[in-house]
């Protein structure tokens, strides 16, 4: 989480910096704008002396500068339009989904316009471009089904509902936190910082765990020598201890008996409530305070062990 948070703040100061470098170079662009664009009398202009490598450079030296004027104006965009929709879908898990769905939505579609501007100001046809862009997406969709499938996806995704950020979910056996829905992929971020990228077309089925409370069991082993009615009567008894031992249970700590008769133990099944957030904690603490009581009574858990029968033969 830490090294995340670093990298996140790392790129936050590049940008800052591009920011600055673009706002600088934007300002003084007009400030000496016809020093840069007069081909006559500016900076930059030609003659039949200047060599043909500087004529190359002094025409491609407004072409930069426009493009950092595009690019400037299209990160103070991005900005502003994301701010907005920051302070529009905020509040409830629902809304921040339906933002960041739409904030992938609206980059998108602000990049694209930022390519276009660059390419008309490096002197080539937009119209034309524009009009072949439905030919080209056509073609583009044909042999890119898969990123419509995801699109659409996330899309079903956020209107249905049944996944949002901040959600604890399951998919293909993975368990973590919903970090992004964006417009082709999930985000998930587990309790150690892991983050998977999940395609939206590939999540098919997964378990939502955020919903409801969680119920998280324990199975803990006793001796086959010990009285299970005693054992029982020893939980009953400090049952509200037990309770205080483990501060992240919503509720007090369940006896459902006997899980199963293992080789070396009589393993016994402990159940509580808890947040979902907190689950892999309160098993944690289950195990910590029932191991804790029970060796205060007496009561063995025992290792694994092996016992060896030798025929009479053999004594």
């Amino acid at each position: 989480m830490e090294n995340t948070a670093k990298k996140g703040k790392a790129l936050t100061c590049v940008g800052l910096v591009l920011m600055f470098i673009f706002l600088a170079i934007t300002v003084l662009s007009f400030v000496f704008y016809d020093k840069i664009n007069d081909s006559v009398n500016g900076w930059f202009a030609v003659n039949e002396d200047t060599s043909p490598l500087l004529r190359f450079v002094y025409t491609l030296i407004p072409k930069l500068v426009g493009m950092v004027q595009v690019l400037f104006v299209t990160l103070l965009v991005l900005y502003v339009v994301c701010w907005i929709l920051g302070r529009i879908f905020r509040g409830t898990p629902r809304k921040i989904t339906i933002g960041k769905l739409v904030k992938s939505i609206v980059k998108v579609v602000i990049w694209v316009a930022c390519v276009i501007a660059i390419f008309a100001v490096w002197g080539m046809n937009v119209g034309a471009l524009i009009a072949s862009a439905g030919v080209l997406t056509l073609v583009v969709g044909l042999g890119m089904q898969s990123l419509i499938a995801d699109v659409v996806a996330g899309i079903f995704l956020v209107c249905d509902g049944t996944l949002q950020v901040g959600d604890i979910v399951t998919i293909d056996g993975w368990r973590g936190t919903v970090q992004e829905i964006g417009i082709r992929n999930t985000r998930l971020i587990n309790y150690s910082g892991d983050i998977r990228v999940a395609n939206n077309s590939t999540i098919k089925i997964f378990v939502n765990q955020s919903r409801e409370n969680s119920y998280p069991t324990v199975i803990v082993g006793v001796g086959y020598e010990e009285n299970l009615q005693h054992v029982k009567e020893v939980f009953e008894a400090n049952k509200a201890r037990l309770k205080e031992m483990c501060p992240s249970l919503l509720s007090d700590i369940d006896f459902n008996g006997v899980d199963n008769l293992s080789a070396s133990s009589v393993d016994l099944h402990f159940g509580a409530t808890c947040l979902e957030s907190n689950f892999p904690v309160a098993q944690r603490e289950m195990r910590g305070a029932i191991k804790t009581v029970f060796e205060e009574n007496g009561i063995h858990i025992p290792f694994p062990q092996l016992d060896v029968h030798m025929p009479e033969s053999e004594k």
